[in-house]
């Protein structure tokens, strides 16, 4: 009786012996890495923890003290158109040359063109974009009504009411300009607030 050997197994399909090794070290690398990688994650959580309780980080949004001029233009970039909003004569032009004495430029000078009685101080007029513009003038005539008006481009007219007697001299106007402000900077801050109106 003849014994049936088993086939052979065709000797293309076996495995190289290397093969099973490099599996095993590739699956190794991955695990650590990923470990690693986890481990990472934690400790940088923690320190950004850390570093916010004890200050070290800087606030996204603080408060700094400026002074308010600053913050606004100078004089010299400011144009302002000066109406005379009252009986007396003269006073556009007296009130031009003295703007211009103080470092700003002087556009229109004449009579209101609104025709309003102004029983105050006066009108300070802009549009939106000259607002600062507006602001520093107003640290010139105290008093002045702030009006925004609608308006484009950035010239400022300044209407002289009733109660007008002059431009603010020359130190009250510096005093003012250098008191400290306080402004949020930052990148995490909200559109930037605008300075008081001068006193």
């Amino acid at each position: 009786m003849s014994v049936r050997q088993a086939p052979s197994r065709p000797h293309g399909s076996s495995r190289p012996p290397w093969l099973l090794p490099v599996l095993i070290v590739v699956g190794v690398l991955v695990v650590v890495g990923l470990i690693f990688g986890v481990v990472s994650l934690i400790r940088g959580s923690g320190d950004d923890t850390a570093a916010a309780s004890d200050g070290s980080v800087p606030n996204p949004c603080s408060t700094e003290m400026f002074a308010t001029g600053e913050l606004l233009p100078p004089p010299s970039k400011v144009k302002v158109n000066v109406y005379n909003a009252t009986a007396t004569p003269g006073l556009a032009s007296k009130t031009a040359t003295a703007l211009e004495n103080a470092g700003f430029k002087v556009g229109k000078v004449a009579n209101d063109p609104v025709a309003r009685t102004i029983t105050g101080v006066g009108q300070i007029r802009y549009g939106p974009k000259a607002e600062k513009r507006a602001q520093l003038l107003s640290y010139y005539v105290p008093g002045a009504e702030l009006v925004q008006v609608d308006r484009k481009g950035v010239k400022v007219d300044l209407a002289m009411g009733d109660s007008f007697t002059g431009l603010a001299p020359e130190q009250q106007v510096n005093d003012a300009l250098a008191s400290p402000t306080p402004m949020p900077t930052g990148i995490g801050c909200s559109p930037e607030p605008s300075p008081g109106s001068a006193p």
